[in-house]
């Protein structure tokens, strides 16, 4: 009744007659009631799952094997766009998953000699969390995603919701929009980044279909381009006393030579005297 996407499942029955959103919201017992005759049927994703309807990630396979090579393209082909876009999630899970650490333990030794971890960041858009405008319901301020609700605080992030922690005086600690969810983020994402090359990563970004004309995406550029790595062997070709930043500004028409660029990239990291 206040308009929630995911609000479809009949009320544990209170014995007063107006719990509040947030009561209604948090109360699990609901689940364990056989549904009302009548009630209408969910919307896929719908309920306590919404947004969480994404397929599991991959674990690192040895493509030189034609059944987990088939894995991989069968996970790629399965892939399908949905929600917002949050680029430091997604390279913090695309380093838990070349570390050796848990939760994935297939990448080799973190401080094996002559092994690289190499993370390849593939966006087509600046970082989003979609706001919501519901102070005066459950408080969520936003739908629920990586961070939670942005309304809320959760144990350990304090006085302020996760997306809000670590973050410098720039972002609104109370600013419950769109903007201040993206600026936060990029912060985040920033902040991963400089952790992830610290502990010898090799970040490779690729942003696909965006403009330098357009402001919104050419901050998402400036900020993909700051994340990446240097080239181990490359100059800046506007700056040869610089290393060329590991970033591409990719459109569909020129992504495959893109990758060919990269895999050239990752070949001469294999050269050894």
């Amino acid at each position: 009744s206040y308009g929630y996407g995911n609000n479809w499942w009949a009320d544990w029955p209170y014995y007063t007659d107006s719990p509040t959103a947030s009561q209604r919201q948090s109360d699990m017992r609901k689940y364990f009631l056989v549904k009302p005759y009548g009630s209408k049927s969910a919307n896929a994703g719908d309920g306590p799952n919404s947004s969480c309807t994404t397929n599991p990630i991959t674990p690192l396979k040895d493509v030189t094997q034609l059944a987990q090579k088939e894995e991989i393209d069968n996970a790629i082909d399965a892939m399908a766009p949905n929600g917002n876009t949050n680029v430091p999630e997604g390279l913090a899970w695309g380093w838990r998953t070349v570390s050796s650490n848990e939760p994935f333990t297939e990448g080799r030794p973190n401080a094996e000699r002559g092994n690289d971890k190499v993370v390849i960041v593939l966006t087509d858009g600046a970082n989003t969390y979609s706001a919501v405008s519901d102070g005066g319901y459950a408080n969520n301020r936003s739908t629920y995603a990586a961070y939670g609700y942005t309304g809320l605080t959760y144990p350990g992030s304090g006085s302020v919701t996760r997306l809000f922690m670590n973050t410098s005086t720039n972002i609104g600690k109370t600013t419950y929009t769109g903007a201040n969810y993206t600026a936060a983020l990029d912060e985040q994402m920033q902040t991963l980044c400089g952790n992830a090359k610290k502990s010898n990563v090799l970040v490779m970004t690729v942003a696909l279909d965006l403009s330098t004309t357009d402001a919104g995406d050419k901050k998402a550029l400036d900020a993909l381009k700051a994340c990446s790595s240097d080239s181990r062997f490359r100059k800046d070709p506007t700056d040869p006393s610089k290393p060329a930043k590991l970033f591409w500004n990719a459109t569909g028409a020129t992504l495959s030579d893109n990758f060919k660029e990269i895999a050239n990239e990752l070949s001469n990291l294999r050269i050894v005297g």
